[in-house]
């Protein structure tokens, strides 16, 4: 059983697995593989990366990032949710995967929204500021929330906030990622 599960494996969503994975939380991510940033040849404005990677080369990057602190990518598709009371229940082509909270980084595709019967803006998941939807237990980021163009570095703030958001929610204080 996973903490947090993690759908979308673009910016937000891996930006989201680094934290709450450093945070000690069992977060898998499962990843469609339609980042919007697979479409980008290089990335000439994400700071700290002179190197102007592709979106691809960014994405791995992220990926191995979130890695080293013990997040877990897999490749998948949601197929179905169920709430049994407290834990998710998702279906995917590769099985079934249970997980406590579910954070979704899904850009604008309404397959998960409309299973869960989230609350939306026209094409976006309706949250508060903390990415929280209408639904306990689950949240957004990134453009699935529409609070963020499709910037990469954006998408990944917005990923890095709302996880710390969560892990805040579920430890009842202030979460504060810094490095002894």
């Amino acid at each position: 059983m996973w903490d947090v599960l993690v759908v979308g494996g673009g910016p937000s969503g891996l930006s989201a697995a680094l934290f709450l994975a450093r945070a000690g939380l069992k977060t898998l991510v499962l990843d469609g593989g339609r980042s919007q940033v697979l479409q980008v040849s290089r990335v000439p404005n994400y700071p700290g990366l002179l190197d102007e990677p592709s979106g691809e080369e960014l994405l791995a990057r992220l990926k191995a990032h979130a890695e080293r602190y013990g997040a877990e990518v897999r490749p998948g598709v949601v197929k179905g949710v169920r709430d049994l009371g407290g834990v998710f229940e998702v279906e995917t082509e590769e099985g079934v995967v249970e997980a406590e909270r579910l954070l979704l980084c899904t850009h604008k595709d309404p397959t998960l929204p409309s299973l869960l019967g989230l609350s939306r803006k026209g094409t976006f998941i309706d949250t508060d500021e903390g990415g929280r939807t209408s639904y306990p237990r689950v949240y957004a980021a990134g453009v699935a929330r529409g609070k963020v163009p499709g910037h990469a570095i954006v998408s990944a703030g917005d990923g890095a906030y709302v996880a710390v958001q969560l892990i805040s929610d579920l430890r009842g204080e202030p979460y504060k990622d810094h490095a002894k």
